[in-house]
């Protein structure tokens, strides 16, 4: 039995086969601080983005943007249909609370003990075309949260 396989489908198969994900599916994952309290400060904000940026580099997640307010995170991804959301939020909550708190102690004693996150979060589903929207929008929904509060009598002094 002969096969005959069209010349570019073969020449392709002599270089070498590499998967391709035709499809990728696109999530914003938006979870809180247990109980909601605002205790994210800017020191923690860096910390948050490179501890989820190395959980999803680890699980093949590709990160697309991740927004940090003072009580939740939002984290827009694309997984392959194979990956499942659950289990990849899962994974990057559970990084990011365990080296959190070692990094970053004081927040035990401010969410009174050692559960950084709240259990429940929410997804969406974005569609790729959105995806630019998607991020302007967190970006200046989060961009005033960490500015510097200015004193009333400060601005006092800077206008007289």
């Amino acid at each position: 039995m002969e096969t005959y396989l069209a010349p570019a489908v073969h020449e392709a198969l002599l270089k070498g086969w590499e998967p391709i994900d035709r499809s990728r599916l696109h999530y914003l994952v938006t979870w809180s601080t247990r109980g909601r309290r605002p205790v994210l400060k800017d020191r923690h904000v860096e910390t948050i983005r490179s501890l989820v940026s190395k959980a999803c580099e680890e699980r093949s997640i590709d990160l697309i943007e991740v927004v940090v307010g003072t009580d939740h995170v939002h984290v827009l991804m694309g997984l392959t249909p194979t990956q499942s959301v659950a289990a990849s939020v899962r994974e990057v909550k559970g990084r990011a609370s365990m080296d959190l708190l070692q990094r970053h102690p004081e927040l035990r004693v401010w969410l009174r003990g050692n559960l950084v996150w709240d259990e429940r979060y929410a997804v969406e589903t974005v569609n790729s075309a959105r995806l630019e929207a998607v991020r302007d929008r967190l970006r200046h929904t989060h961009q005033e949260a960490f500015l510097p509060e200015v004193p009333e009598h400060e601005d006092w002094a800077a206008a007289s």
